[in-house]
């Protein structure tokens, strides 16, 4: 008898290949890929089928989704965007139309999923994967991408300190640690020398970098760095006592953390080893004793 569930899992494996087959054979190679992406500016590159396809129906349905949303979704949207740090230079707008694309294909893909395996309740759960598909996405790049910031910003404050005590202006000295390095911290503060060019004030520009980040390291840096302006205290002396002061805090949740993962660790070397070991001891008095298996069976 043929099962219904396994029939239409096949032919859905077997649609997949086939589109990804015909999409290597229109795809350039590696280094076509590369020579085009040194070559072509970045709304002249060639989109593949499935993102011609997301960007189609995010255009038609993503302004509807988006006039319906009120101020406080778009503000926690907002909000989750600067955590991720704006991944692909995504906005508000281009959030509606990716989530609209995604729930449209979604429940697309849950209906003929539906009427393949004849099962709806899979349906259902393909139809909500694509409901909840771009915010997991945000979410998870945003907690990523706060947990790198909070471990490289230690360094990145030691880098500026020496700069800074080397005889470096402190804005310039910003500016040339921010461009020599990679990562989170580097781009924050570019993107605060960024605002700061366009007419804001360094107290304006350092709240705005401070409110758009959750990492409690971050939180004290700009802190101190606004009190001691505020104070007249040299900044070199004070990035010496910030960079201290992270390192310090960096080994504390290194320790909190080395702590909470100590009872996970004996949890899964007690459920992996004490098995074995009663296998072990088990065997060993099956064979200790000159019993086999035929004396055991008959």
């Amino acid at each position: 008898m043929i099962n219904p569930l396994l029939t239409g899992l096949a032919a859905a494996l077997c649609c997949g290949v086939a589109i990804r087959g015909f999409v290597m054979m229109r795809s350039a190679s590696a280094v076509e890929r590369r020579e085009l992406a040194m070559e072509l500016p970045e709304e002249g590159r060639r989109r593949g089928p499935t993102r011609q396809l997301i960007d189609l129906v995010g255009a038609r349905l993503g302004p509807v989704l988006l006039s319906r949303m009120s101020d406080r979704r778009r503000d926690s949207i907002r909000r989750k965007l600067d955590l991720a740090g704006r991944p692909g230079g995504m906005t508000v707008e281009r959030y509606a139309e990716l989530k609209a694309a995604a729930v449209a294909l979604g429940i697309a893909g849950g209906f003929i999923w539906g009427l393949l395996v004849s099962s709806w309740l899979l349906g259902l759960v393909v139809a909500a994967l694509g409901v909840i598909a771009v915010d997991v996405w945000i979410s998870r790049v945003g907690r990523h991408r706060q947990a790198v910031l909070e471990r490289e910003l230690p360094d990145f404050i030691d880098i500026l300190a020496i700069t800074v005590r080397a005889g470096t202006g402190y804005r310039a000295a910003l500016g040339r640690v921010a461009s020599s390095l990679e990562g989170p911290p580097a781009e924050e503060i570019a993107r605060t020398l960024r605002e700061m060019d366009l007419g804001a004030t360094r107290r304006e520009a350092f709240e705005a970098l401070r409110s758009r980040n959750s990492s409690p390291t971050l939180d004290s840096f700009v802190g101190a760095q606004l009190q001691a302006e505020e104070l007249g205290v040299p900044l070199s002396d004070a990035l010496a006592s910030i960079a201290a002061d992270t390192r310090r805090a960096a080994a504390q949740e290194a320790r909190r953390r080395a702590q909470r993962a100590a009872p996970r660790i004996s949890l899964i070397a007690a459920a992996l080893l004490l098995p074995a070991t009663m296998l072990l001891i088990a065997v060993g008095l099956f064979i200790g004793s000159g019993l086999n298996s035929f004396h055991i069976l008959g």
